[in-house]
């Protein structure tokens, strides 16, 4: 279940970037994607993966890729990625992964979990952070229902393109 729980929150996070950029803004529609997954793919993937398949690590080891999924370090990994873009591109690429960034975050802290909340301010501040409006699996139901607007949303954005 939890695997199912991080792809669902995955989808629902690449829909919330994907779905208004393919109606409004379709040149940053990758950034804006590839940044609204970064920080779950950098800082919860590979942690959850080493669990999966019972790789043995420390603890300290894990808790490095908890430190990834902070908006700081989220800087420097879309900093990193924005590196892959052709020169002329990679401004604007660097400024559509931050946008989709913040929009993870800005996702994120609406969930409660139980006082866990987010480091926002790491390694300036150790408080933690977050809303706590709904719940942190609320998402999960919604992301078939995300995914196939947002595809239909792409599609629409495709035929229209050939069309003219």
């Amino acid at each position: 279940p939890t695997v199912w729980c991080c792809m669902a929150d995955m989808v629902t996070h690449l829909a919330s970037g994907l779905l208004p950029a393919a109606l409004i803004a379709p040149r940053y529609m990758g950034p804006l994607a590839i940044g609204t997954v970064l920080p779950d793919a950098t800082g919860r993937v590979p942690q959850m993966a080493f669990v999966m398949f019972d790789v043995p690590l420390p603890d300290v080891v894990l808790w490095a890729f908890d430190v990834l999924h902070q908006p700081l370090p989220q800087i420097l990994c879309a900093s990193l990625v924005a590196l892959v873009f052709a020169r002329s591109d990679r401004f604007a690429a660097w400024l559509g992964l931050l946008a989709g960034v913040a929009l993870h975050f800005g996702l994120d802290v609406l969930q409660d979990h139980h006082g866990q909340g987010y480091f926002l301010l790491f390694p300036v501040s150790a408080e933690r952070f977050e809303l706590g409006w709904i719940g942190s699996e609320a998402t999960v139901h919604l992301a078939p229902w995300a995914g196939a607007a947002t595809l239909a949303a792409v599609a629409w954005r495709l035929w229209k393109r050939r069309k003219g």
